[in-house]
């Protein structure tokens, strides 16, 4: 269980989460939904340490994630929604340089099937430069497949589903229940739930902070 216990998030001067209060299943996926501005983006960039708590603290079962800040980067993913990519490089490059950043030691098999696994083979020698949005998205997502492959265990989503067409979003899908399947953690933030075929938690911040 992911702990948040008496959390204060500012962004700026505004203070978006005083003194909360909040639980997240592991080995589940909880979508954190809201209007815009609630919050969803700034939660998710807070557990993964990109904004510093005011306050409070955050816990992995019993341990305080942000004790090792190293550790607790080591074993997550997070994808915002600008997917993060350098646009002069390749799809194929951006995606190598990113799991060198990780320490990860990458076949380009692996590197391969990552691209294989949300159709973006057939891109991988585009320039980020050249891709349209649907494919930044896709090939920002590639990164998930190779985490199946180093005891990731959480997953921190901002809006992934922004600007993928159907079939990409059916992939994806299947990326996340491999993932559930190793007993992963996924905290989505996301505007549409239909899209999702699988059970799920529910982090309504609409509802929360009233």
């Amino acid at each position: 269980m992911l702990y948040l216990q008496d959390v204060t998030i500012k962004r700026g001067s505004k203070i978006v989460f005083y003194n909360w209060n909040a639980r997240i299943k592991n080995s589940k996926i909880t979508i954190i939904s809201g209007k815009n501005g609630v919050g969803k983006s700034t939660l998710l960039r807070a557990i993964a340490g990109m904004i510093p708590l005011e306050q409070g603290i955050v816990k992995n079962y019993n341990n305080e994630i942000f004790k090792d800040k190293i550790k607790w980067g080591q074993n997550l993913i997070y994808i915002d929604s600008k997917s993060g990519l350098s646009r002069d490089l390749t799809v194929y490059e951006n995606l190598k340089t990113w799991s060198q950043m990780k320490g990860w030691n990458t076949s380009d098999n692996d590197l391969q099937k990552a691209l294989e696994s949300v159709d973006m083979l057939n891109y991988k020698n585009l320039y980020v430069s050249q891709c349209s949005e649907g494919l930044k998205k896709r090939a920002a997502l590639s990164r998930l497949y190779l985490s199946l492959l180093f005891n990731i265990e959480f997953w921190l989503l901002d809006e992934p589903t922004n600007e993928l067409d159907q079939k990409s979003i059916i992939l994806f899908n299947k990326l996340i229940q491999r993932f559930l399947e190793n007993k992963g953690t996924v905290l989505l933030a996301c505007h549409e739930l239909k899209l999702f075929d699988f059970n799920y938690e529910l982090l309504n911040l609409d509802l929360l902070k009233k």
